[in-house]
């Protein structure tokens, strides 16, 4: 007998979870008995009594229905529970099998490692070649923080830390890694988290009736409604024979073309994705100022704690209501600039700038516009302009993107790749891999953009470390864009990572990336920039920051005029009462022809970036900035106009 309460009550927590997963409901009541199990408080895994694994001619482990009845989709208690044998985040799925005694030595077996012994493989070798391999097994997911009230029902927390955008990957047990793909597949499977426990579990349900000795099979891209050459793309860590069909091959370059790639960023800007509503375009084009009374106040509505307690400014005075101000300082997204127009008020933002802030559509207008300007065909080593790393779209481009690491890979050239969100700062979820498979199956957790890895950057000596990799970030003023006003501020900021640099250990944090005053910051190294110069010269006597400063600046102006160069709503959008800054992280590599040259290379760019450090040096920042992007006037701030 069901208990009705208990039973209401999983529903109220995990109905949300079985409707997106897909899991018929006439399963639910069987589930929920499963889990609950109050004979051993343990799930309950019964798929031994239906179904065996058993090796095929092929020497493959595949799984059949055992049970002289066969599996029947009306029997509501075929639903089965597939346990997790490991769960990870990728950045300590090396440390893990390192210091879980028999994890190691369990995935080796699983994932058919060694053949024979696992004694004749060194602990190295096998933890490597699992990290070669898991990628044809891991699934993810993402955690959704929930709390639960007095009478245990489930509420959304506000929860606002890395975590949330980490997914975590999982293995399953040894039956649910056996399970094939197949197109047709014969059973349905998905995930949930039982919220009582606290686990996660795989879930397997038939699609359709199957006789003794029927496979079970599975769909391993059950939501993938994409073209059959990306799909294909998709499959291809689970059926590499594709790379060796010259016919297929053949069809990644020519099917997927830069022009293709172009539109379908186009028509994705011009969907209006973010909902903004552009304003109406100006009768007159240029720079609209506040009124030139030089005693009046102008209010400012801002939800930026550091503008509220920093900017002290005479002409400008804070307000508690977004109706009584002139200017809005926000943090948040703002989207109908056409209200914007009739009210009258300034903003710091710009329609459209998601332009230069989503890390897809800045390398696609940079990388399209040089080619419009420049004429030239693309090659090997550059996709854009030579401050632009080679940067790939993995959701549009991800054939392009195989074609390209293939061609690469044929002429033995440097294949590392930093795989990222296109929305996402702090290097969070950010990877760094040679592994084909491994940026394949990145694609399945969002979004994602990949860069080539810098195998040769400019690197600055720590005397407590060694050479490390450094980044540093400008921070540049737009006034507007039709005429083009911009500024670069002279005051730069650094970052440094907290290892030497080398070209391997690429899980390792503190190696390959910088930002580590939100991680790794007991070894945090800060350096004011006018302090960093002499340093850096000295390291580079052949090599002036003047030099590499006007470089920088350059590449600026050419990057926000790439940003206006195209029509609304592909582009930064003009809009006389915007005025915005915005951060740029850039490192230094050395030039690729192997010359004494240093290059810089674009990051990213920020939208409303975090200026805590520039208020604890400066305090008289935002003044600085407010009064020359409102009044005209730096008031003496280290600033070039571009």
């Amino acid at each position: 007998m069901v208990d009705e309460v208990e039973y209401s009550q999983f529903l109220a927590v995990h109905k949300g979870q079985l409707i997106m997963a897909d899991i018929p409901e006439q399963y639910w009541t069987t589930l929920h008995k499963k889990l609950k199990n109050e004979a051993s408080f343990m799930p309950i895994y019964d798929a031994g009594s239906y179904f065996t694994m058993a090796v095929d001619e092929e020497g493959s482990l595949r799984v059949f229905v055992t049970t002289d009845d066969g599996i029947k989709t009306s029997n509501p208690d075929c639903v089965f529970l597939i346990d997790h044998s490991w769960t990870y985040e990728v950045n300590y799925a090396r440390s893990q099998l390192k210091a879980v005694p028999g994890l190691a030595d369990r995935m080796a077996l699983l994932m058919g490692v060694t053949s024979k012994s696992l004694n004749m493989v060194s602990e190295e070798d096998k933890i490597e070649k699992i990290f070669e391999k898991m990628w044809s097994y891991n699934h993810s997911y993402r955690i959704k923080m929930i709390g639960y009230d007095a009478s245990g029902l489930a509420y959304e927390k506000d929860y606002d830390k890395d975590e949330e955008y980490s997914p975590l990957w999982f293995v399953m047990d040894e039956f649910g890694s056996c399970i094939r793909h197949s197109d047709d597949p014969t059973f349905g499977m998905s995930f949930m988290s039982y919220v009582p426990l606290g686990i996660f579990f795989s879930i397997i349900w038939p699609l359709k009736d199957l006789e003794y000795g029927g496979e079970v099979t599975r769909n391993y891209l059950p939501q993938s409604k994409e073209e059959p050459l990306i799909r294909d793309c998709c499959l291809l860590p689970w059926f590499p024979d594709k790379l060796t069909d010259k016919e297929w091959l053949a069809q990644l370059s020519s099917e997927f073309t830069l022009e293709y790639t172009i539109k379908q960023l186009s028509d994705v800007q011009m969907k209006d994705w973010q909902g903004e509503i552009f304003p109406r375009p100006d009768k007159t084009e240029g720079l609209t100022s506040l009124a030139s009374d030089n005693d009046k106040i102008y209010r400012v509505f801002t939800d930026v704690v550091e503008v509220k307690k920093f900017l002290t400014h005479p002409r400008f005075g804070l307000v508690d209501n977004k109706e009584d101000a002139d200017i809005l300082w926000m943090r948040g997204h703002f989207k109908d600039f056409r209200s914007l127009q009739d009210s009258g008020k300034f903003i710091n933002q710009f329609p459209n700038e998601c332009t230069l802030t989503c890390k897809d559509l800045l390398a696609s207008v940079c990388r399209n516009a040089t080619a419009l300007k420049s004429g030239q065909e693309e090659d090997l080593l550059r996709r854009g302009p030579e401050w632009l790393p080679v940067t790939f779209n993995l959701t549009l481009e991800l054939p392009l993107f195989i074609d390209h690491y293939l061609k690469r890979k044929e002429r033995e050239l440097d294949n590392h790749w930093i795989c990222k969100p296109w929305n996402l700062a702090r290097a969070i979820d950010s990877h760094v891999t040679s592994n084909l498979n491994y940026i394949i199956r990145l694609r399945e957790t969002g979004p994602k953009v990949v860069c080539k890895y810098i195998e040769n950057p400019v690197l600055f000596h720590r005397e407590d470390v060694g050479r490390v990799k450094f980044d540093f970030r400008y921070l540049v003023l737009l006034s507007s864009t039709k005429p083009l006003v911009l500024y670069a501020d002279k005051v730069f900021w650094l970052r440094f990572a907290n290892q030497p640099f080398s070209m391997d250990s690429f899980d390792v944090y503190s190696k390959h990336f910088t930002v580590m005053n939100y991680r790794d910051s007991e070894n945090l190294k800060q350096v004011h920039h006018h302090e960093f110069i002499p340093m850096f010269e000295q390291q580079y006597p052949n090599h002036k920051w003047a030099d590499v400063e006007a470089k920088v600046f350059k590449m600026f102006r050419e990057m926000f005029e790439a940003a206006v160069s195209d029509s609304p709503p592909k582009t930064l959008m003009h809009c006389s009462q915007s005025r915005a800054f915005y951060a740029v992280d850039l490192m230094l590599k050395w030039a690729d022809d192997g010359t004494d040259q240093m290059i810089p290379q674009v990051l990213e760019v920020n939208f409303c970036a975090d200026c805590e450090r520039a208020c604890r040096y400066h305090p008289e920042f935002f003044n600085y900035i407010f009064s020359l992007l409102f009044l005209g006037d730096s008031n003496g701030w280290p600033v070039e106009e571009l």
